[in-house]
């Protein structure tokens, strides 16, 4: 039986500041976790929590945090 090397997973990242959901962040902190590959759009009152879809190589594992860097501001996430 073949074992893969990598799997598709999402990830919540739950009180993502809003203006971090534009997609040219959203794709930058996905490819900080790992290999971004698609975001779940928001419906109604779900802007708590962003959804993204991430390749995870299961070597490597996810990170448990990432420091989202943008001019003067930064996040933990």
């Amino acid at each position: 039986m073949d074992i893969p090397n990598a799997v598709s997973v999402w990830v919540h990242l739950p009180h993502l500041p809003l203006h971090c959901w534009g997609d040219v962040s959203v794709k930058a902190i996905g490819n900080a976790i790992r290999q971004y590959i698609n975001i779940c759009e928001p419906k109604d009152n779900m802007h708590a929590c962003a959804r993204i879809c991430v390749e995870v190589d299961l070597g490597k594992g996810l990170s448990e945090a990432i420091k989202i860097k943008m001019d003067q501001w930064t996040h933990i996430q």
